[in-house]
């Protein structure tokens, strides 16, 4: 086994998470710490991780209960997850309907078991999915397994294939380091894209190698999701360039023929070939069609998405080239524009913010994980009231900001800590009748239709802001304790 695996340890006490972490990095691995789930969930957005050693006594959400979390995403389903659990829990672990983990060490654990399983459980996972070592992201391997299935399940799909246009020009202007920070942009696009759109895993990202992609997603999604990443892509790969290339849309470096050339910024070609009026036997038949899509593409400037027209043949390949539209006019209810931009054009309407800040965020907001008003508070750039109340504008509810509300602890004991942390609520003032609740997703039926069946009160639900949540969470709410939680199960 290579060394030097990124290695994440999510354990709430401190004293065996430290003994782990120095166990690994006397084997030359680098290892990360988490002691509260909410931490674990973090680094997962922001960092690539190898391997993860997770506890099952995570607070405030058990790491049972986070295996679900992890594996939604698709860039962790290949991330090996080895379980850290008690003799006792062993039953409970196994029989369980939260599965995902690979294997499990009970605690207290012996060293050399511990990085014999660490050894074993890498090992593994490289043989079996392959993913890519930049990205993580499967490989050609699990590309072919989905949809291999898929045509044996008889099941109706539509497969992307990505291009990253003048790459190589880009590449040999900034470096390879350069270079491969915009492959993870990429990848990062990708992933957030299918994140949007398809929180239920309608969508599978995989990395060919080098800048090319593929995503594996339903016919109806095809259009929506080239469109928005595409859109997400044209406005963030050119933060990339310096400001003197990025003002004179080009590059100028020396070509194959030794002469001194203008190259275009970056942009993506994305073709795409379904199943849904033409049979496919297997993925080489697929990545035949779309090479001709994407070669045509190519020769055009700019980002294109081809979509598919095997069902209805034209005369002249041209004719099916769509010029990206800053609307899509699919009709359907995955076709909409993505929450993200959104709440940047409002702030940039406002005056707020300019262009070049715009897109400076979007890039961090992908690199980071965070929410786009979270990451421009970061940068500085607006205040947290700033984004509640463009978003109270936009979606029409009010904004209420726990970072200037003091509040009454009897009042948060009406909900235990593992009930607020979970679906994202405090509660800020009750009546009689109703409880007013600051929420991250005020729009959360479920979570409305569950405090009034529990409590009798009609929720009023006001937008939370997730950052302005984290902090008060962290620093306000106490630690976890029954009542109220062990009610809603019962419910």
């Amino acid at each position: 086994m290579s060394k030097g695996k990124r290695i994440l340890v999510a354990e709430r006490e401190d004293d065996t998470r430290e003994l782990i972490a120095m166990r690994l990095e006397s084997r030359h691995h680098k290892v990360l710490q988490a002691g509260t789930s909410a931490q674990t969930l973090k680094f997962l957005e922001r960092e690539v991780i190898d391997l993860i050693l997770l506890s099952t006594e995570m607070e405030p959400v058990d790491g049972k209960l986070m295996i679900q979390a992890i594996r939604s995403k698709s860039h962790l389903m290949a991330v090996p997850i080895i379980m850290l659990a008690r003799e006792d829990e062993l039953t409970e672990l196994m029989l369980g309907h939260e599965k995902g983990f690979d294997d499990f060490i009970v605690k207290p654990f012996n060293p050399l078991v511990l990085q014999l399983r660490v050894n074993l459980s890498i090992a593994k996972t490289r043989e079996r999915v392959e993913a890519n070592a930049l990205t993580h992201l499967p490989g050609n391997h699990a590309i072919e397994k989905i949809v291999t299935k898929k045509i044996r399940a008889g099941e109706k799909f539509s497969v992307l294939y990505l291009d990253i246009n003048h790459f190589k020009s880009f590449n040999d202007r900034y470096g390879f380091q350069k270079g491969d920070d915009v492959i993870l942009q990429t990848a990062r696009l990708l992933i957030a894209t299918s994140y949007a759109l398809a929180p239920d895993g309608d969508c599978f990202v995989g990395h060919l190698g080098g800048d090319d992609f593929i995503v594996v997603t339903t016919p109806e999604l095809e259009e929506v999701f080239a469109r928005q990443f595409l859109d997400d892509f044209d406005r963030v790969m050119p933060t990339y360039y310096n400001k003197t290339d990025r003002e004179a849309g080009c590059i100028r470096i020396e070509n194959r023929r030794g002469k001194m050339e203008n190259f275009p910024l970056m942009s993506c070609s994305v073709a795409a070939c379904t199943n849904l009026h033409k049979p496919y036997a297997n993925l080489r038949e697929i990545a035949h069609d779309a090479a001709e899509v994407k070669a045509f593409l190519k020769s055009q400037p700019g980002s294109h998405y081809l979509q598919d027209r095997r069902s209805a043949p034209i005369e002249k390949l041209d004719e099916a080239v769509q010029i990206l539209a800053p609307e899509v006019k699919s009709s359907g209810k995955y076709h909409k524009k993505p929450k993200i931009d959104p709440l940047g054009q409002m702030l940039l309407a406002a005056g707020l913010i300019n262009e070049e800040q715009l897109s400076e965020a979007l890039k961090k907001h992908f690199e980071t994980g965070q929410r786009l008003g979270q990451t421009m508070i970061g940068m500085n750039l607006i205040s947290s009231r700033d984004v509640g109340k463009m978003l109270e504008k936009k979606l029409k509810v009010p904004y209420f900001s726990l970072k200037e509300w003091s509040p009454d602890d009897r009042l948060l004991g009406l909900f235990s800590s593992e009930l607020m942390i979970r679906h994202r609520i405090v509660p800020v003032s009750v009546t009689e009748v109703t409880v007013k609740l600051a929420m991250c997703d005020p729009f959360d039926i479920k979570t409305l239709d569950m405090i009034e069946r529990v409590t009798g009160l009609k929720p009023v639900p006001h937008l939370a802001l997730e950052d302005e949540f984290e902090q008060f969470f962290e620093t306000r709410i106490p630690p976890a304790e029954p009542g109220f939680a062990s009610r809603e199960k019962a419910a």
